[in-house]
């Protein structure tokens, strides 16, 4: 692993240490939660719901498979499986693209939608818990700091 000149290999390390744990406790926390919106739904599906949740918009009725593919990183085979597992399931939907009638859009069902809300007040108020003595510059900074770290995780190595 090479690491920058300006960055010490022992902060590098720390950090990198820290977002391990963040990610570990993240995935374990949301693996018990998982099973609230369905009993049947792995992890792999609960990401590509999660990116179809972020990916609303008001106005939108849904995104592309590639687009979700680009979104999750993953190849659009995996994302069909997957979506096509969330159909089942009855989570996800395929509907008309209205720009373009050959497309079609992944939407979530409204008792997705229900349970991922549900979920995600759940998981904001454990967090919150968690922070509450923080101080807003902290919450602040550390919000900034996430945002850049992941803007910079998310340009092209190299």
């Amino acid at each position: 692993m090479t690491t920058s000149p300006q960055v010490p290999f022992d902060l590098t390390h720390d950090v990198e240490y820290e977002v391990t744990r963040l990610l570990r406790r993240s995935r374990l926390r949301g693996m018990g939660t998982i099973a609230q919106i369905h009993p049947d739904l792995d992890f792999a599906s609960y990401m590509l719901l999660v990116a179809i949740t972020d990916a609303r918009s008001p106005g939108a009725d849904g995104i592309r498979g590639s687009d979700l593919a680009d979104a999750v990183s993953v190849h659009k085979s995996t994302v069909s499986r997957g979506v096509s597992q969330l159909e089942r399931l009855g989570l996800v939907e395929r509907v008309p693209d209205p720009t373009d009638g050959r497309a079609r859009l992944i939407s979530l069902t409204p008792i997705a939608a229900e349970r991922i809300a549900a979920v995600q007040t759940a998981r904001r108020a454990t967090l919150a818990r968690a922070i509450e003595d923080w101080d807003e510059h902290d919450l602040d900074a550390l919000a900034q700091l996430l945002g850049r770290l992941n803007s910079a995780l998310e340009r092209p190595a190299g």
